[in-house]
């Protein structure tokens, strides 16, 4: 992802010490301070896996999981993290620790929510929004959504908040739909960028709505034409673009979004829950890492989510001149 270039120095030199060490590393911790959510997306295994539960992490386990997970960058997740009494806490703790923010909402509270924080170029609001508002309100299973959702982006705009947003492909989402949401968001909402991903085929939803890697991949070549020939604001690495349209095939890197949830330390990744460990260095040493991604795990083969492939993306760019040049003129353009 493409971060401000404070943040970017910041994660450049974490990512640079770790390689010396030859371990491996995480670039993020998605943090789940509680399982609940306001809405109920058609595609979201979340909610259904955790369906009858309200546990919640303390604010002060939150801060903790910062300071055991080495990680740069903390993506706040859920369930929806403003609904969670302390968020702004949270919030300040990580950045006081250097951390950059990612808090990731669906927007139904951020107009509200707006006063508890201070605009800062280390943390971004991360809207869901799948789509222009008849296929948005759809997934959401919640109309009129959009239009909450793109006022509360102009507002928190128009207040100095970096805002970026997080769209999910599924098998019925119509390219055309998409490209004209990137269009909108960034030539008329003026986004800080979008993060457009493939739908994760979760074992609880409907498998028809979800891709293979052939049907995602020529979906994703569409996108990144429709980019190259628009300059729409797609916060995609070149690398994960490469992947993501069939240019070339990436190893997945599980431990590289680390995440932590009310249960522990849940294992191997963002996505399947294999083990739970009481702290981030019982989850690093206890898994079985080359258990997982396409060819290993038959759940991982048609996978292409950004929390284990963009690490693996900068591993992949780090160990390159070349990829580390070209990654970097990328950071700095747009």
């Amino acid at each position: 992802m493409k971060f401000p270039l404070q943040s970017t120095v910041s994660i450049g030199r974490y990512v640079a010490s770790q390689q010396r060490k030859g371990e491996r590393y995480p670039l993020v911790l998605m943090l789940e301070p509680t399982l609940a959510c306001n809405i109920a997306c058609i595609g979201c295994g979340k909610i259904r896996e955790y369906e009858s539960n309200r546990a919640r992490l303390t604010v002060e386990e939150c801060v903790d999981s910062g300071l055991q997970c080495p990680a740069p960058v903390v993506s706040v997740c859920g369930g929806e993290p403003l609904v969670y009494k302390g968020i702004e806490e949270v919030v300040a703790g990580m950045l006081e620790m250097g951390k950059t923010v990612e808090l990731c909402t669906n927007a139904l509270r951020l107009e509200q929510c707006l006063d508890w924080f201070e605009p800062s170029a280390r943390m971004t609001f991360v809207v869901h929004l799948d789509g222009m508002q008849e296929i948005h309100d759809y997934v959401c299973d919640y109309p009129g959504l959009w239009e909450i959702a793109v006022d509360a982006i102009r507002l928190a705009r128009s207040r100095g908040f970096r805002v970026t947003t997080n769209t999910t492909i599924f098998k019925e989402t119509e390219v055309d739909d998409v490209i004209e949401m990137m269009r909108y968001l960034t030539d008329e909402v003026g986004i800080d960028g979008m993060l457009v991903a493939p739908g994760y085929q979760y074992s609880q939803i409907d498998p028809a709505l979800t891709m293979t890697r052939a049907e995602h991949e020529e979906k994703f070549r569409a996108i990144r034409a429709a980019v190259r020939e628009h300059g729409y604001r797609w916060i995609a690495t070149p690398i994960y673009q490469d992947f993501l349209t069939g240019e070339r095939k990436l190893a997945c890197a599980p431990w590289g979004s680390i995440t932590r949830n009310p249960y522990g330390w849940k294992g191997p990744c963002y996505l399947l829950t294999d083990g739970i460990f009481p702290t981030y260095e019982a989850l690093l040493e206890g898994m079985e890492w080359e258990a997982y991604g396409p060819g290993n795990d038959p759940r991982c083969e048609h996978c292409g989510i950004h929390s284990g492939f963009e690490p693996s993306a900068a591993f992949e760019s780090s160990k390159s001149l070349k990829e580390t040049v070209r990654s970097m003129a990328w950071t700095l353009t747009g």
